[in-house]
Parts: structure tokens; sequence; C-alpha cells
């Protein structure tokens, strides 16, 4: 198979399943197809439609594999021979479906381990309606019975010589077309009466030519087949890119495939590993007595498996580009299942304890917590300034954009940093000041007059400056205005965090401030991060709705000052950057006022945080 073989067809494809010539990795799901996908494959096919190319790759004998169309669980496990074996990388669904059609080769659908697939589909080459895939007929569906319309048939009940006798050649078998041996013809005829033996020569003539037509049509199709060049670390960036219509392959799933293995205790699967890392509780070293021990079911994983496999690579390795995950092994995996569970945990304490960032969220911050996940793994204790380093570093990378590009290489770059004994922790930092990309000088002097704001807003949640500025608040332990508690984005119900308007846009006030301000340079200001504070479900809902800060802030104060805590109340808006000066601004519903002081202060502490050596 090559790129370079113009003549390559949906034979040679068939072919190359049909004798295990072809092999699928692990990570490729079970064939799914049913009996109507397969039917479209062969009228495209028939109806010179495209139905794209496949994609195989020349490898060693280094991932774990199954052949076309086999049970999921009959793996061929590897063994790091240096003999060539060629995988099908995309175009699986298609080369199963092919083989299914045209031959008797045993496939198993799903994950069904006893019941084969069995599929007969005829060619009516004499339909001459408008749907062109009425003419492919599976032998188990009905259709008119020309003798008697109020009794259908189906092909099945034929033997092929009675529907020979019955119908001619107008049902063709597609699997004749690949492979029929037409002397078999010769016994439908008494061959020594010389009529039926000129019979015997017309039909075999007649039902040859149809099978050539479908050949001609079908199975002498060229395929466009992509042979990827180059060893497996080679074409990383190749398999993360595929696009298949449900699945997107990644490096995760060729791991999978390349860790697989059978030992005595049962088989190391990669998945399940990964579920472990994720447990919250104690673990042991040994892979299956912790499969023995835990609940793996009831794990919930706070990371995917892709990025646990990057952190994976940073922890065991030091390593931050993506093609440094193949020199994994299995046996490094389980020398260290304690160590990685352990580190794992380290890293979500960490980013939890510092930045408020919820397990949940992890996800949002992959490349900061990768250089973290290095730095974690790199001291065994962290002291107060390399904690407070690190907490600079990562507020600068997050809020003036330090990673607008190729991230891992920066990750590297900084690692590399971090780990420079010829710096001290001063000195490393100013480096990575140095290398912000956004800059928030520009706030240093705002007023009425010389109007000014963050570009972060509730109308773009997904923009990265205001998930920033959103986690700053969360940082600051910012409680929710009338309760005092901190709003959590992984709880369901009443104390689930919400993002709210502190001048709800629905009140008089709120659309008046964007009438007043829709030709301005701020036109979007009512959603200005600003004008955003986290509180819960049940406040939101409950005590603030559309009302004016001038009548819930007042409420709000009054209830402390009744309770003989103004105090705790003042500390409440302080977690939320709202000081005292700002409490009275919006106690009066100054919008402008308030927004602009509010903004110094988030100003303020971000230099703050920023430059905390």
């Amino acid at each position: 198979m090559s790129n370079t073989n113009k003549d390559f067809n949906i034979k040679d494809l068939i072919d190359l399943s049909y004798k295990e010539q072809v092999w699928l990795p692990e990570f490729q799901r079970p064939f799914v197809w049913d009996k109507n996908q397969v039917r479209l494959l062969i009228d495209s096919l028939q109806r010179n439609y495209t139905i794209s190319s496949i994609l195989i790759w020349k490898g060693g004998d280094e991932l774990a594999r199954r052949a076309v169309g086999a049970k999921v669980k009959d793996i061929k496990i590897p063994e790091d021979k240096p003999e060539d074996v060629t995988y099908l990388l995309d175009g699986q669904q298609r080369t199963t479906a092919l083989t299914l059609a045209f031959t008797d080769k045993e496939i198993y659908k799903g994950n069904n381990t006893r019941k084969k697939e069995k599929l007969n589909l005829y060619w009516d080459s004499e339909y001459e309606g408008v749907d062109s895939e009425l003419k492919w007929i599976y032998d188990d569906e009905k259709i008119d019975n020309p003798e008697n319309p109020q009794q259908p048939i189906m092909l099945k009940e034929y033997t092929e010589k009675e529907l020979y006798k019955t119908f001619g050649h107008r049902f063709v078998k597609i699997k004749h077309a690949y492979n029929f041996d037409d002397n078999i013809v010769e016994t439908w005829f008494d061959i020594d009466d010389q009529d039926e033996e000129i019979k015997m020569l017309r039909f075999k003539n007649e039902y040859n030519k149809k099978l050539k037509t479908l050949e001609k049509e079908i199975l002498y199709r060229k395929v466009y087949e992509i042979e990827q060049k180059g060893t497996l670390e080679e074409v990383l960036e190749v398999f993360e890119r595929i696009n298949t219509k449900n699945t997107k392959l990644s490096i995760f799933d060729i791991m999978v495939a390349k860790t697989y293995r059978r030992f005595d205790e049962g088989f190391f699967d990669l998945r399940t590993f990964y579920t472990m890392m994720n447990y919250e509780g104690h673990l042991s070293n040994n892979y299956f007595d912790n499969i023995e021990n835990i609940e793996l079911s009831q794990v919930q994983p706070f990371v995917d498996n892709k990025d646990m496999l990057q952190l994976t690579t940073i922890i065991l390795q030091k390593q931050f580009l993506g093609t440094a995950v193949l020199k994994l092994s299995t046996e490094l995996l389980m020398a260290n299942t304690k160590l990685l569970h352990d580190k794992f945990h380290s890293l979500m304490q960490f980013m939890a304890n510092n930045f408020s960032i919820e397990s949940t969220e992890l996800g949002r911050y992959n490349p900061l917590m990768k250089f973290l996940a290095g730095a974690i793994s790199h001291f065994k204790s962290l002291n107060l300034r390399e904690k407070e380093f690190l907490k600079s570093w990562f507020w600068n990378t997050l809020l003036k954009n330090r990673y607008p590009g190729a991230q891992s290489e920066r990750i590297a770059k900084d690692f590399a940093l971090l780990i420079n004994d010829k710096l001290d922790l001063e000195q490393k930092l100013q480096r990575v000041i140095n290398e912000n990309t956004r800059s928030f000088s520009y706030l240093q002097d705002i007023s009425k007059q010389n109007f000014k704001l963050f570009d972060a807003y509730y109308s773009n949640k997904s923009q990265q400056i205001y998930r920033a500025l959103i986690l700053l608040l969360k940082s600051n332990q910012a409680k929710d205005f009338y309760f005092g508690i901190q709003p959590n984005r992984g709880v369901v119900g009443k104390n689930k965090l919400e993002e709210h308007h502190i001048f709800p846009k629905k009140s008089a006030l709120g659309k008046s401030i964007v009438k007043q301000f829709e030709n301005h340079k701020y036109e979007d200001v009512i959603n200005n991060v600003a004008n955003i504070a986290l509180i819960t479900k049940e406040t939101n809902n409950n005590k603030i709705g559309s009302k004016l800060p001038s009548e819930y802030v007042t409420a709000f104060e009054s209830e402390y000052i009744e309770a003989g805590k103004r105090d705790v109340f003042v500390e409440i808006m302080a977690s939320q950057f709202i000081d005292e000066y700002m409490i009275g601004l919006l106690k009066n519903d100054d919008f402008e006022g308030f927004i602009i002081e509010r903004t110094k202060l988030l100003h303020t502490q971000i230099e703050k945080l920023c430059n905390s050596l």
C-alpha cells in the first residue's frame, strides 16, 4: 500500500482486510455501522460518489491491535519487534463494511464476542425506479411477489438455484463480484441436454456481465490511500489531527494501544490507570492491588486522559513537548503508580489553595497546570519564597498573556528558568515579567474624565482575560453578598456560584446605562467585569434579581447592622474588591463612579500579585 500506487482500489482494500494484512490499533472503536449504512456505502461507490480517503501507517510491532472485524477482546499484544505492521488509522468503518458486504469473513459488531454479523446483499439489476438505494436488497428484506402481491417474499427463502429458476439473472449477489466460481452454475442445469446447456451458457454470460459491471463500478474504484511516513514519534502530530465523523484521534488513543500489556494478574489498561490517578483516597503502588481494592467505577475524573498523559510525562521525565509522551512505557507507569497519584493530587491542592481553582475547572488551566506540575515534582518541598514565585509566575502568565502561541516550548523554557541555579528568584521573576504581552498600565490614571476599563466582558465569557479576572475574584475568597459564604462552581443547588451583574441589566437604570453608552467606545459597559460579582444562585434569584444596588446593598447592610455585625458586611464586600467608599457609591446608584473605583482596585491587586517578590 502506498499513495504512489495509482491502481490501489476497493478490491485491494478488501483483500488486505480479508487476508489480515492490515491491522486496527486498539484505540479504534468497534465496528458499529448498521445495514443501511453499508447499503449507502455500496450505492455511493456505484454512483461514483466520493467516500473520502483512508489513512495508513507502516510501523513496527509497537501498538496493541486487532484484525479488521475481529472481536474487541481479540487483541494482539505488541512485542516491540522490528517487523513492519500496516496500521489502518482512518477508514475502519468503511473497510469493515466492505469486507462484510463482499466476503464471508467473520465480522463482529460492537462489543459482541459471540454473535457474528452476516449480510447477503443483492443488486436488483432490473430496478428502474428513481430511488437508487432500492436496487440494493438484503436477503432478509421483504420485496414484492410478482405472482402474489399479497404475500411478499424474501430472497433468503430461495437457494441460488431457485433464485435463477424464479428470477433468472435479475438478482446479483454482490459477494459473487468479489469471488465466484461459475462452475457451480453447471449443477443447476442438465448439461447433457443441448437446450439446457445453451441456457446455462447464456445465464453464465449474462450473470458474468453483471458481475463485471459491479467490479468496474465498485470493486475497481480507486481508493485514495494516504501512507503516513516516519516513526510513531514523527507521525504524532498527524495522529492528533485526524478527524473522522464522530471521533478526533489523540495521542492518548495511541498510547492506550502502545502500553496495553498482558500480565499474570490481568491486563494493564491506560484508561484504568488514569482513573486510579483521579482517585482521591490512598493508593498502593501495585496497579492490580488497586483494581482489586478500589471501586474505580465511582471515581469522577478531574482531568481528562490526554491532559493526564501530558502531566505524567512532565512529572516522570520533566519533558514538555507532545512527542515526549511516546517515551513512556508500561513498566515505567506501573513502577510509579503511587508517585504519580500523590504528585497529581499535590498539584490539585496547590491550585485550589493558592488560586481557588476547583477540581472541575482544572482543564481550563492546562498550560499553567503543566508548568506547576513540573515545579511541584522538581522541588521536594516548596519554601515560602518559592511558593510566592510560582504564584507571581501564574498571575503574570494568566493575566498578562505570556503564552499566546507555542505553549509547550514556552513552558519548557520557563521550567529551564525555574531550575537555573545561576539566577535568584527576583531575577527569574523579572525575566518572566519582561515576557508579558499584555499591559494594564493604561488603567493607572483613570477617572470619569479619563474613562478606561478592562477589555473583559460577561457578554463574551469565553475571553481569556475575562476568565482570568473572574479567577482573580475567586482567589480573593469572594463571598456571597448576603450569606457571606464562598460560592462553589462545582456544586448543585442554592450555593452554586453564579456571575451576576452588580447593576442589573434588566433594571430601569441598567437599560438607561445601555442607552447612554450605545455609541461609546465602551458600549458594552454594563457587561464589563467591573460590574460582575460572584454570588450564590440563592442570592441571585431570591435576594437581588433586577433590584438596584441602592435597594439590595442598603437592605443587606441594614440586616448586618441590626445583628451588630457591620464589620462582617464590610469584610464580605471587600472580598469582592468593593471597599467602603464603593459601598457608598452603590447605595447612591453611581454606576460610573463605582466601576471606575472597582477597576482601580482590581488593577492594584493585579500588580501586587504579579510582583509579589
